[in-house]
């Protein structure tokens, strides 16, 4: 009997070692972003939400079927720097990160991630990272749960063709002036893809260096080429704020169609002050959470008293991705990075699942391809649309999350 007792010991401490997290206490993921890089600010924003996720899910009984294991988050900064985030990512993998997130930063940082994320086989959850060089065939361990440039492309496109429909204003001559990254170029040229097809005139297209002192040369040919909206894709914090000023200085009165990123920060308003009545994508706003019941009106209170603001665009989509993560490990009931791909694969929650009570989607499930053609995104994600409106960004598209509740102000200039 005592040598059965010792075999059974043995074989169970076997199958623990076999099942990856089921013998500990916490479960590791890596966060990759860009602390001291172009989007510091950003990042510091999506480290929040990433905190406040995992806070949440741990408080709710952690991983069930890994034991009640905890997430524990680990950050790397890879400063816009593609070798040292290769070199941080190793890191990450030697203390035993079993999940990868991130990352804020043109498409280049991401790319030069993949090959690792592919060879060791571990998951890579992004945030915010819309580049859609990240999302061609092949890339099997990169998931996206929210936007991309298509998603963008098409949330600026709703939001004219609903001025449209509402008050009958046609909006024509568009412009784009985009930072030169890959992000840049990649939004750029998705938005004059879905822009044609919607038959929305564009009339000027600016690519500049990130760190430009002076914007008074783009915005005298902005006025020749007699710009009426304009859509900036810009990365850095110092470039928005400069651009948006010195438009108001030389008096060119154009409106603002964004793609989400610094403009949609309070630091931005605070920095630029009166900017009331410009648009943009924000993978993320607060406008939808009534329609998705009291608690996740709480969960967005709670966050306002620890953090001391309203729930954002990159808070959110850390939760987004941190909510993914979470529902992957339960469906695996493993660590291992094969079981959690399949996970990722086979995942397809409905818009009541506990997963989905802070996403503005209809449901969770990666395409290969999705509906835009591209891989590992999440067919139902869109990039929702907001205005600046009374000091406070409020999503004013798609009408569907908000019926009579939009707020929308037209004409804005």
């Amino acid at each position: 009997m005592k040598h059965l007792v010792s075999l059974v010991v043995c074989l169970a401490m076997v199958m623990s070692l076999c099942c990856g997290a089921l013998a500990e206490d916490t479960i590791k993921i890596g966060a990759i972003l860009s602390f001291t890089g172009a989007a510091s600010h950003e990042s510091a924003l999506l480290k929040q939400g990433y905190d406040f996720a995992a806070e949440y899910w741990n408080n709710q009984g952690g991983i069930e079927s890994l034991g009640g294991a905890k997430i524990e988050m680990v950050y790397a900064d890879h400063a816009d720097d593609v070798e040292i985030a290769k070199t941080e990512y190793e890191r990450l993998k030697s203390e035993g990160c079993v999940m990868m997130t991130g990352d804020y930063s043109g498409g280049s940082v991401m790319l030069a991630m993949q090959p690792l994320t592919e060879r060791y086989h571990i998951p890579f959850v992004v945030s915010q990272q819309s580049a859609l060089e990240v999302y061609t065939e092949g890339n099997e361990w990169t998931f996206n749960p929210t936007n991309d440039a298509s998603t963008n492309a098409q949330g600026l496109v709703g939001i004219v063709q609903m001025v449209e429909e509402k008050f009958g204003d046609k909006i024509d001559g568009v412009g784009f002036i985009v930072t030169n990254t890959e992000w840049g170029q990649s939004q750029m040229e998705s938005f004059k893809k879905y822009f044609t097809e919607a038959g929305i005139e564009t009339v000027y297209n600016e690519v500049f260096e990130s760190g430009t002192a002076d914007f008074s040369a783009q915005i005298q040919k902005m006025k020749a080429a007699n710009v009426k909206f304009i859509v900036p894709v810009i990365e850095a914090f110092n470039d928005a704020v400069l651009l948006y000023r010195q438009m108001k200085e030389y008096e060119c009165n154009v409106g603002f169609l964004c793609c989400g990123g610094v403009m949609v920060t309070p630091q931005f308003k605070e920095a630029v002050g009166e900017c009331d009545g410009i648009f943009s994508t924000d993978t993320w706003n607060p406008g939808f959470l009534p329609a998705h019941g009291e608690e996740a009106v709480a969960i967005e209170k709670k966050y306002q008293e620890e953090y001391n603001m309203r729930m954002n665009e990159n808070a959110g989509c850390a939760w987004n991705a941190v909510a993914v993560m979470v529902a992957a490990l339960e469906a695996a009931g493993s660590t291992d990075g094969d079981a959690l791909q399949t996970a990722l694969k086979n995942m397809d929650l409905p818009e009541d699942s506990k997963y989905m009570i802070m996403t503005p989607f209809e449901g969770m499930k990666f395409g290969y391809p999705d509906n835009n053609g591209n891989y590992g995104h999440n067919i139902y994600g869109l990039s929702t649309c907001s205005q600046m409106i009374d000091g406070e960004w409020k999503m004013v598209w798609p009408d569907c999350l908000l019926g009579d509740n939009n707020p929308i102000v037209w004409p804005i200039n």
